[in-house]
This record gives C-alpha cells, structure tokens and sequence, in this order.
C-alpha cells in the first residue's frame, strides 16, 4: 500500500466515521460471536496504523502483525507493544493461544486470499474464531479499489468459497455498511458520469462535514448484525471457526 494512505490512516483512522463505526461493530461482534473472553490472545493480521489494537487493547491482550514496517512504527507509536514486521506463517503460534485472528480489509489485498484465509485458521486455536472484512460487489470497483491496490471485491458466494477452501465454516456470514449503501452507489453513479479518472493519493487529514451522521449511522448496524443478516451492503463480514 502507498506510504501516503498509512500517513492519512494514522491521523485520521479514529475519527473518521468508516474507520471509527468499523471499529464499533467489530467490537461487538467480537462480543458476541467470538468465543473470546476478556484476558484472552487476539491477532489482528494485517493490523495497519493499530487503531483497531488500540480499542481492543482495554478488553482483550491484542497483538499485530503487518508486512509493513511503517505501519508497525504507526501502531507503536499509538503506544503498542506487541505489533511485529512478519507474515503469518512467521508467527510464532506456539508461543501464544490465540483465539481470535482479524483480517480486517486484508485479504483483498492478497493475490492468493485462500492462502491466507487457511494460515490464520492454522494461528488460532481449535475452538478459535477468524473475523475477516472485505469490499462487496465487483460491480462497485472504482478508482479507490485502484489506489489501494486490491484484487478483487467479494460476492456472499465468493467469500463463502474462499473460506470453505481454506477449511473454514460461517459462523455469522453479512453483509454490512448497508444503511449508507445506496448513498455510496450514486456517489459513485455520479462519478462515473463526470468521467473520473483514478483518484490520487492522498495525506489529506481533513475529514468531511457529514462525518459525524455518517459515523452514527454505519455504527448503528452494530445492533442489527447480531439480530439479522442484513441483504446488501458497501462491505462483507464473516466470523468463521475451523471445519471439523
């Protein structure tokens, strides 16, 4: 990823309504479908600028793990200690029980997602759960999926597949940010009529005047997700354990 998305992240990552209303709803779904107690190990993989450690770090014993050694400067300079330069399969899984792994927005990124879908179920323990984010609908792809260099965007169907072939099974399998959905379709209607061209690269630390209504209501869907499976949305989310 661009040095200059991990500048803007870390600046803005806890105010900015997507960043913080995500954080909001992985807190609770954590509560209530992770099978994690407080105390216990969690691994965020992929874990950026640390602003997700950083909010979990009061209930859970949070570690981080990112290829990149700038966002491990970024999460240690959040006050962090346990945040480390490695892949998965570096982890040194024997020393620690973890019990819950994020990929948050990660495996996108990844050529080979199946890959790393399966190295996280092998980091976790047996009765452990895999808490995974990612983009919905190739027919959303844009300019931003561009600038952040992802491969793909996910279908219900498609993530399902990657982590049946990574040997993982839903436990809760939605889709969310859908209260904002059809705002960020005509956004994007609308860009594509004015011809965009791909965005650039930015370290603007400004955050929009709707920021804080955006912020309530995308964090509202933390008190439907544990209620309902909510039928479309901007993003996917699964909690998944080990198949048998």
């Amino acid at each position: 990823m661009d040095e200059a998305l991990y500048h803007a992240f870390f600046h803005q990552e806890e105010e900015h309504w997507w960043f913080a209303a995500r954080t909001a709803i992985v807190r609770e779904v954590l509560r209530v479908y992770g099978n994690l107690s407080p105390g216990e190990t969690l691994l965020d993989i992929g874990c950026g600028t640390g602003a997700m450690l950083k909010a979990l770090a009061s209930t859970y014993r949070v570690i981080g793990i990112d290829t990149s050694n700038l966002a491990v400067k970024y999460s240690r300079a959040r006050g962090l200690h346990d945040v480390y330069q490695m892949k998965v399969h570096e982890f040194p899984r024997d020393e620690f029980k973890v019990k819950t792994a994020l990929l948050l927005d990660v495996i996108e990124h990844v050529q080979d997602d199946v890959d790393i879908l399966r190295q996280a179920r092998n980091v976790i323990e047996p009765d452990g759960r895999v808490v995974v984010t990612v983009p919905a609908h190739m027919w959303l792809w844009s300019g931003h999926d561009v600038v952040n260099q992802h491969y793909r965007r996910y279908s219900k169907a498609s993530l399902q597949q990657a982590l049946a072939r990574a040997g993982l099974t839903p436990v809760k399998l939605t889709f969310f940010n859908t209260l904002l959905f059809p705002a960020v379709v005509a956004a994007k209607i609308v860009s594509r009529a004015r011809g965009a061209r791909r965005p650039h690269v930015t370290a603007d630390e400004r955050l929009a005047p709707g920021n804080v209504i955006a912020k309530a209501i995308f964090e509202s869907e933390k008190y439907l997700i544990p209620r309902m499976t909510l039928p479309t949305g901007v993003s996917l989310l699964a909690v998944a354990r080990p198949m048998a």
